[in-house]
């Protein structure tokens, strides 16, 4: 019985020893048990004491900060819900901001792209209102004082002495594109050889007369801020631009119209010598009696400048 007691003295000293290692004083008894020797840690009472104040201190301690908490009206609980709540709010901002970042990255690229195309505008109008250009490309309509025959036969009947049909027929060569003149849709270039700006533009000034009265200068009959010169006009027509070309003097004014008159050289269908408009064919046939020939004609146009076009549209 007595070795039992020892035991548990021994086991509840193993609980305390952590916390009272620096003031606990051990007691050790030898218990001889037959032939084997055993040691026995005895915990003194003084080390249960120091324990003891050291719970009762740490307990006044969790009192003092709990009245702490009591008297400062402190809610641990509605503490932590804040924290989440303001966590939650610190990643939405976080997130809100990442998006702005990302948004702001887009509107720089596109904001690179307008000022691109703004330059390339830019380049494009300074092209069509440079009233200095020695070259223009130019595009209007060309009236030309001759109109592209287009010869048929046509069968007559023939009628005897009392005006009768008589069932035989006359082949007759027609032309079905008859007149004097045409339109056509011209393409072309003016290059400038003098510059008439300056002459549309000149000031004008009142003049004192002979007799002390003052001449008022006549009503400018164009805009100062126009440009106005003379050049050369080539240019193209028709579907085959290669067999249809126009050419001569070209004056333009109010900055962007052109006003072209000069000769037209196209390839045309012709008669061959012989034959003209109502001759009567026997065996022939109409390829036998056509024929290309290339003609100068004249033609007066008017046209207006392409870049100034593409700027409108812009």
């Amino acid at each position: 019985m007595k070795y039992k007691f020892l035991i548990f003295l021994a086991a509840f000293s193993f609980a305390f020893a952590a916390g009272a290692q620096d003031v606990v004083h051990d007691t050790i008894y030898q218990v001889r048990q037959l032939r084997d020797t055993t040691y026995i840690r005895v915990v003194d009472s003084s080390a249960i004491k120091v324990l003891q104040e050291k719970l009762a201190l740490a307990e006044e301690k969790d009192q003092f900060y709990k009245s702490i908490l009591s008297s400062s009206g402190i809610d641990k609980n509605k503490i932590e819900a804040d924290r989440d709540h303001y966590r939650h709010v610190v990643d939405s901002l976080r997130d809100l901001v990442r998006t702005c970042e990302l948004d702001n990255v887009r509107k720089e690229e596109a904001n690179k792209y307008l000022a691109q195309r703004a330059k390339e505008a830019e380049g494009k109008v300074a092209e069509a209102t440079n009233k200095k250009k020695k070259v223009r490309a130019i595009q209007g309509i060309a009236m030309r004082l001759y109109r592209t025959p287009n010869y048929e036969v046509r069968l007559s009947p023939i009628l005897d002495a009392n005006g009768a049909h008589t069932g035989t027929y006359d082949k007759i060569l027609r032309n079905r594109n008859a007149g004097n003149m045409e339109f056509d849709f011209v393409t072309g270039a003016s290059v400038m050889l003098w510059d008439l700006t300056k002459s549309f533009n000149k000031d004008l000034q009142s003049k004192e007369l002979a007799d002390g009265k003052i001449k008022t200068p006549e009503i400018r009959k164009f805009d100062q801020e126009f440009a106005y010169d003379l050049g050369i006009y080539v240019g193209f027509g028709g579907s085959n631009l290669f067999k249809n070309f126009y050419l001569g003097p070209s004056f333009r004014f109010v900055d962007f119209f052109y006003l072209t008159a000069g000769i037209n050289i196209a390839e045309y269908t012709v008669l061959v010598a012989g034959y003209q408009e109502g001759s009567r064919l026997i065996n022939e046939t109409i390829d036998d009696v056509t024929a290309k020939s290339w003609l100068v004609k004249p033609f007066i146009a008017m046209s207006i400048d392409l870049d100034f076009l593409s700027y409108i549209k812009k």
